[in-house]
């Protein structure tokens, strides 16, 4: 059974979908498949003669799941082409498309990882009820922006002076702003005076490698709103469509949001002509004319995310492709640009560091963000300085307050690991490099694999915190033929929880036991538990752009670093003085005040792995001290056949099944030479403590038992294991059997 059937089946049993189409393959996708479901919609009461909400929302919705690269992204949502697009939480789209809702705060790839496909469809049903209701949001909240969550461009500047700097008569503000080009967009700033420049000369510089170019230069930042009556601007209250795709599309929503269309028209129009006839040179723009707008608009309630501002900044790039035979032809095309706070010190920190060593390695470091980078340069100061960078996204504003690097105006080079390279050579580390990967596309690419991880190297230490890159892991080929070691490094519960683990040789105990191992560990150590889960149940979250992909999670510089250095302490006595061949599970939890914390090192042992061809195949993975447990309970018990309930972690992405836990047989089991029968006197209670204790992570998986004669599973045992994943609704059940010989296993589920 493919990871997609197990999509469509799980679907099929999604309580809130009336239908389920047919998967359909996606002509020219690389293995994208498309598949329609119906979604039965509680329209208000006063709507349901009619079938259709005031808001216009049906009674019953068709919605087509984009799967790419599934299972390890989540499913894209998209609406009909022609449903209502006046409403908030809309993505950008081209008119006549389908309509991409914007079904949850956060990242659908981490809900997907975190709390599986169910909780997706369940974001889709609750974002289609309120639309239908229009609750989609409430003003007395505040003001959603318009959705800039999957955007080629970010477009830094503080929206507060642009807002006051933008004059209120109407007229188009002309402003200078430096820009790189990154991928299909481009990364620009502002000059933070704002002062008018009329007269802006478009520059482009290509630097960097031939195959990897990219052009840097200044254009012009065309900023409008519509004008002040007797002091007042005017408030549009009306949610907008981001349809925009070209110059007239943009020109449309303008005109739409109060501004004068033909101001800013001839403001682009004398630019594109100064530009292409005035400077003669444009045959040597590979990267395009480029230009951005900003369009300035009164909203009826503070922006969600601001500290009180009703006024929203909506950036778009512009490209003209100009004709090489004529200057007057040209083809344009824009897109909306997320808009980034500018550096102000509010978001900027110190960074500590540690006294140098004298040992050298060769390490790999996956994420060069807060935690990363700041792993990465306590060990370049530590002298481990060979250090090659993986990291694909690009340095943000609030990055800097809590990232080991400070801006650096001279390079403008816009990856995180080119930035962490450089700053190693200025540590006169020559030999450190940076690759733009996706970490995930690093370890499921062998060849890629090989280019970047050298078959020496000391230690891989990945510390992206993504659910993604650990199954992807998890499951690398790559990686499993490397003799190179992984360790991964994460805080937990708003920095309260610093966790470090190593992989033991030979991958004998993956990260993913370990990371299984961790959570079985909260049910039986409080503080440890009270540190994972942190003080609520979700993270708080802040704001640093005006839109939802802006969301990250406060946590102090010094509580970073604090965990950071200790970090780096291990991986530096890994890596300079060896590592033992174990699996490692180093964890630092906070005391009350927060301020110190404390370190326990637990040791994971070989994980035993059956391979089960049941029900597809899955990969049966049962933690060192299970094993080691059944096995000294079923020689406790001698001639009776004895047995409990496991607990664990079951992985659709990677079809595995990680036993992480055990639960006791309950009072009213019964043992014989014959048979075990488990009890259920308080199996429930303590089956729902175990969940609650392992912060969500385990659950029930299934159960053990022995057979001190040996034998595979009897009818009994398949009868038995049948009855358990009916219970399970779908879910797959594990019977692990102990024999003298070794753990046999099966897999079933209804």
């Amino acid at each position: 059974m493919t990871a997609l059937d197990d999509a469509i089946d799980q679907l099929r049993r999604h309580r809130g979908i009336a239908r389920v189409g047919d998967p359909e393959i996606v002509e020219g996708g690389d293995g994208d498949w498309l598949v329609e479901i119906d979604f039965p919609v509680e329209l208000p009461s006063r709507a349901r003669a009619a079938g259709i909400s005031a808001t216009g929302v049906k009674a019953v919705e068709t919605c087509t799941l984009a799967f790419n690269r599934w299972p390890l992204r989540a499913p894209r949502p998209y609406l009909r082409p022609d449903f209502p697009r006046d409403l908030p939480h809309i993505n950008p789209h081209r008119e006549g498309s389908p309509v991409p809702p914007c079904v949850f705060e956060g990242s659908l790839d981490e809900l997907l990882h975190r709390l599986g496909l169910d909780a997706v469809i369940d974001q889709i049903i609750d974002w289609l009820g309120k639309a239908a209701s229009g609750t989609l949001i409430d003003l007395s909240q505040g003001w959603e922006p318009t959705r800039r969550d999957s955007c080629p461009s970010t477009v830094e500047f503080s929206a507060e002076r642009l807002i006051a700097a933008t004059p209120a008569d109407g007229a188009v503000l002309t402003a200078n702003a430096s820009y790189m080009t990154v991928g299909d967009g481009v990364y620009c700033r502002v000059l933070p005076e704002l002062a008018p420049q009329p007269n802006v000369a478009f520059t482009q510089v290509l630097r960097g490698k031939p195959e990897r170019q990219f052009g840097s230069g200044v254009f012009p930042a065309f900023i409008a709103r519509a004008a002040a009556t007797d002091g007042q601007f005017p408030v549009i209250g009306k949610y907008q469509p981001d349809t925009v795709v070209d110059l007239p599309s943009l020109l449309d929503l303008a005109g739409a949001l109060g501004i004068d269309r033909t101001a800013l028209e001839t403001a682009l129009s004398d630019y594109y002509r100064a530009s292409v006839i005035g400077l003669q040179n444009y045959r040597d723009w590979k990267k395009g004319l480029l230009a951005l707008v900003v369009l300035v608009v009164k909203r009826p309630a503070r922006l969600v995310g601001s500290d009180g501002r009703d006024v929203e900044v909506l950036p778009y790039v512009i490209r003209y492709d100009i004709d090489p035979t004529s200057a007057f032809k040209f083809t344009s095309s824009v897109h909306a640009a997320f808009h980034s706070h500018a550096v102000s010190p509010e978001l900027l920190a110190r960074t500590s560091g540690l006294p140098q060593a004298v040992t050298q390695a060769k390490t790999v470091l996956i994420g060069c963000g807060s935690l990363g980078s700041k792993i990465g340069m306590h060990l370049a100061r530590a002298g481990i300085g060979q250090q090659t960078f993986v990291d694909n996204d690009v340095m943000s504003p609030h990055n800097f307050a809590r990232h080991a690097l400070l801006e650096d105006e001279p390079t403008l080079v816009p990856y995180k690991a080119e930035q962490m390279r450089l700053a190693l050579g200025r540590l006169s580390h020559l030999d450190a490099k940076a690759y733009d990967l996706d970490a995930v596309d690093l370890f499921r690419n062998d060849e890629k694999f090989a280019e970047v991880v050298p078959g020496d190297a000391a230690l891989i230490i990945e510390t992206t915190a993504s659910l993604q890159v650990l199954i992807a892991a998890s499951v690398s080929a790559a990686l499993t033929a490397s003799p190179v070691r992984l360790a991964r490094a994460a805080l937990f519960g708003q920095g309260r929880c610093a966790v470090l683990i190593l992989e033991a040789q030979g991958r004998k105990a993956r990260v993913d036991d370990i990371t299984a191992f961790l959570f079985e560990l909260c049910r039986w150590f409080p503080d440890l538990h009270a540190g994972v889960a942190g003080t609520s149940s979700d993270p708080r979250r802040i704001f640093v752009g005006d839109n939802c992909r802006s969301l990250t999670t406060p946590m102090a510089d010094a509580l970073i670093s604090r965990s950071a250095s200790m970090v780096a302490m291990q991986a530096q006595q890994w890596i300079s003085e060896g590592k033992p061949s174990s699996g490692q599970l180093c964890v630092g939890v906070g005391d009350p005040s927060n301020i110190g914390s404390s370190w326990n090192v637990f040791e994971a042992g070989e994980t035993t792995v059956l391979d089960i061809p049941d029900d597809g195949g899955w990969q049966i993975r049962v933690l060192a001290h299970v094993a080691h447990a059944i096995d000294e309970d079923a020689r406790h018990w001698g001639r009776l056949e004895t047995g409990g309930a496991l607990v664990g972690r079951v992985s659709y992405e990677a079809r595995t099944i990680t036993i992480a836990g055990m639960v006791a047989a309950p009072p009213d089991s019964v043992r014989s030479e014959s048979a075990f029968i488990l009890g259920t006197q308080g199996l429930a209670q303590t089956l729902t403590e175990a969940h609650a204790a392992s912060v969500g992570h385990l659950m029930f998986v299934g159960t053990w038992h022995s057979h001190p004669m040996g034998g595979n599973h009897s009818g009994i045992d398949k009868d038995t294991l049948k009855k358990i994943a009916t219970d399970g609704r779908g879910l797959p059940a594990v019977s692990l059997v102990w024999t003298p010989q070794g753990l046999i296993c099966a897999v079933d589920r209804w």
